[in-house]
């Protein structure tokens, strides 16, 4: 009896050897063969989105004939994803899901996760919706390390709901980061069931559980990653777009070398103009997935009535769009419109041997996420969706009521500030001067006048000028283009500034800088194009005049653990700066003999250098224990009270008055 237990015991074994040898793709020859793959034609799902940016609540707001119509929401995301993967299934697809970075946003969404707190244990709902999703992969975005590595593997804990989960980057190294290293794998590919816990890795190989086949997925993130983000001690692997695909075609290489034929890129790049530039220089890549551009595309062998959400904006771009790589083979881009308004669908053909042999055009396009609701059925919405219940009563409801404390009323304004980001043809706070602009300046020079001599600093005097800047890129549109965000006078919230400025952004000072040292920060400030840059800075304390025609400065990427390069060509395009006292620093493009040294207070980010500051970076500050958020509501908090006890801006503030400014920047041709 013994010995038939002790073979049954045996024989168990040698079966679950067996079937982890085909799971892993081993045989008896090689360790590197996939030879148990349906040698067959196939088609793929590919589910994807990006830039959901911790719009976890159904809020878009949609104008049409019928009412008003709300769209997107987490709930209604993951109703249309369930959806869509129960009909590829059906279709007997094989199908892969996969979000393409920027998976949270700061934002008083977030706020609501204590993402500054680094021992906080709140519930980060942006991960918890995540994992209640069918997700199969996470690739990393920027925005995921603005609060740093220890709330992005907070964020990553969070996936309670699913006992594994891979999040890789191909360009990030995590080995000398305390807070993700014990994610890192110890190999750079991730093989579909054979690992537990979350992990994080460079590439991935997806088994399809209904067809068998397989699929590898590589992967980048952007090499401006250091400028415009916080990754702390994680290695950024590549500088540039040629570096990256250098990284990425290693990764397809040794994908090829293990016989995978299928092979997907999933980017995180800041905009499909970076993946056609990167999908030119590698080969044997089939589809490219775009994060980080918010890009709207559109099939265009369908009707965009039903593809779009009623009173959508036009689309930029076909979906997909072939790309020719360096081998001169067509590679598929597809990418969709951010804040879990749209969910990308790509049924893609494959032969026997691996190779694309073209896409359903019946069925690949852009779902519209749009919740069930009175508006949708007047509308004849037949594509709109119950939301997830799950989703609604452990993320919706306690995202409600922790918002609910930022809706009170803390001051009003008579005027209405500019705080969109701007383009070439509109006025933004990345373009140029807005009144917007004018109020974060000015809240840090309050901030600075009612702490300095609590931290040693000196007082604003003639010796010791005070001039305050705030990046564009950290002024958010999170709540609406403008402050009020009805886009009329009116009251303001906690919410509403902590949408406008949500970063964990904390004032600092810099002492006696030069006078060349301010110009060549103006200069790179000014050098941003016509449609715009997170650099470009909002000011107070100064006026500047730049020319469009004179050199823009030219800043190396940076390397190692720096958040920014060197200057590798000087910048003309400064020609005055005077301040407010009426003294001139330059002068003719020149810097004006004589010129005192100023104190400038900045938000902690643009004074370590992001945005690629290096003259910035290279000198001393001192933090003095205030977020710029913080700053802009105590600045409010400052003004008169109006008949309802409320701090308003009066409409009499010339600072404010217009929304192009007062005349503190100046754009010449």
């Amino acid at each position: 009896m013994r010995t038939q237990r002790l073979k049954n015991k045996m024989k168990r074994v040698l079966v679950t050897f067996t079937t982890l040898s085909i799971l892993l793709g081993f045989n008896t020859h090689s360790q590197a063969s996939f030879s148990e793959e349906p040698q067959s034609p196939i088609t793929l799902t590919i589910l994807h989105n990006n830039d959901g940016e911790s719009a976890l609540l159904p809020e878009l707001i949609y104008r049409t004939d019928k009412g008003t119509l709300i769209a997107g929401g987490a709930a209604a995301f993951s109703s249309v994803m369930k959806r869509e993967i129960k009909t590829a299934k059906l279709a007997r697809n094989a199908v892969l899901s996969v979000y393409a970075g920027d998976s949270f946003l700061a934002s008083k969404s977030l706020i609501c996760a204590d993402p500054a707190n680094s021992t906080s244990t709140k519930s980060v709902l942006d991960g918890v919706a995540q994992s209640l999703m069918p997700y199969d992969l996470h690739v990393l975005g920027n925005h995921e390390f603005d609060y740093g590595t220890g709330f992005l593997r907070r964020y990553i804990d969070s996936f309670i709901n699913k006992a594994r989960h891979p999040f890789i980057s191909g360009n990030l190294d995590f080995s000398a980061n305390s807070d993700l290293a014990p994610l890192q794998a110890k190999k750079p590919t991730l093989l579909r069931g054979t690992f537990i816990g979350k992990q994080l890795s460079n590439s991935y190989i997806h088994r399809d559980y209904t067809t068998g086949a397989l699929f590898g997925v590589v992967s980048a993130i952007t090499p401006q990653l250091r400028t415009i983000s916080s990754p702390g001690t994680v290695k950024l692997t590549s500088s540039d777009i040629k570096s990256t695909a250098a990284q990425v075609q290693k990764d397809v290489d040794a994908m090829t070398a293990r016989g995978i034929n299928k092979i997907i890129l999933i980017s995180h790049l800041q905009g499909i103009a970076y993946d056609k530039e990167l999908i030119s220089l590698i080969k044997n890549v089939d589809v490219a997935v775009a994060g980080g551009g918010d890009d709207l595309l559109t099939n265009p062998d369908l009707s965009e009535t039903s593809q779009l959400i009623p009173g959508e904006s036009k689309p930029v771009g076909k979906y997909p769009e072939l790309i020719k790589d360096a081998a001169g083979k067509d590679v598929a881009l597809i990418t969709t419109k951010g804040n879990y308004s749209y969910l990308g669908r790509f049924d893609v053909n494959f032969s026997a041997k691996g190779e694309m042999t073209g896409y359903n055009k019946t069925l690949s396009y852009p779902r519209r996420v749009i919740p069930l609701s009175m508006v949708s059925q007047d509308l004849g919405l037949v594509d709109a969706v119950t939301p997830d219940a799950r989703i609604v009563t452990d993320v919706e409801l306690p995202l409600r009521s922790c918002l609910a404390g930022f809706a009170t009323p803390i001051a009003a304004s008579k005027i209405v500030f500019a705080t969109d980001r701007g383009s070439a043809s509109a006025l933004g706070v990345r373009t140029a001067e807005t009144n917007g602009g004018n109020l974060i300046a000015d809240a840090f020079v309050h901030a600075y006048k009612a702490r300095a001599s609590a931290f040693d600093l000196p007082s604003p005097s003639t010796t010791a000028p005070l001039v305050s800047l705030q990046n564009g890129g950290g002024i958010r549109q999170n709540g609406g283009v403008t402050l009020p965000t009805t886009g009329a006078v009116g009251t303001i919230n906690r919410g509403n500034t902590f949408d406008l400025l949500p970063f964990d952004n904390r004032l600092v000072a810099i002492t006696s800088v030069s006078p060349g040292d301010l110009k060549e920060i103006m200069e790179r400030s000014c050098a941003v194009s016509t449609s715009g840059g997170g650099q470009f800075l909002q000011v107070s304390g100064l006026k500047v005049t730049c020319s469009r025609s004179g050199t823009a400065i030219v800043v190396s990427n940076p390397t190692g653990d720096s958040y920014a390069g060197t200057v590798t060509t000087p910048g003309t395009r400064v020609k005055e700066i005077i301040l407010s006292d009426g003294r001139s620093i330059v002068t003719a493009g020149a810097v004006v003999s004589g010129a005192p040294s100023v104190t400038v207070v900045t938000n902690s980010f643009t004074a370590e250098g992001g945005d690629n500051y290096p003259t910035l970076a290279k000198l001393t500050k001192t933090g003095f224990g205030i977020s710029y958020e913080q700053a802009l509501y105590d600045y409010l908090l400052s003004f008169p009270k109006n008949a309802s006890g409320l701090p308003e801006v009066p409409d009499t503030d010339l600072r404010y008055a217009k929304a192009s400014g007062e005349g503190r920047i100046t754009w010449t041709p």
